[in-house]
């Protein structure tokens, strides 16, 4: 039985969130998992805002049928909301909403 998972970017490095970008895209393209949600939380949100290399990336997840979460309450504090909100984020209190899907059973990689 294929796992759900919560594929949770958090840190400021852009070499890490690079390569979980890519693990996440190749992850959904092969199907590796029945449901795969990626949220972006703290200072991978500022990061993403300003470097056009990941906001490439970001670009082919989206195409690839990824809908990438960020945090609403992280982007008011970097007041980049507006930014992230025009590279197509869903911006949401993430809290719960991890919360959620992990009472859902999905299965957390944090990156």
């Amino acid at each position: 039985m294929s796992k759900k998972v919560l594929m949770i970017i958090s840190n400021g490095d852009k070499n890490v969130i690079s390569a979980a970008m890519t693990f996440a895209a190749v992850s959904f393209e092969n199907k590796l998992y029945s449901d795969l949600k990626v949220f972006f939380f703290g200072p991978s949100e500022k990061v993403i805002s300003e470097d056009k290399d990941l906001q490439a990336s970001l670009s082919k997840l989206i195409k690839d049928g990824i809908t990438p979460v960020a945090c609403v309450n992280v982007g008011n504090a970097f007041n980049i909301t507006p930014k992230l909100n025009a590279l197509g984020f869903n911006m949401i209190p993430v809290g719960k909403a991890i919360a959620d899907l992990v009472n859902q059973d999905y299965v957390t990689m944090v990156f």
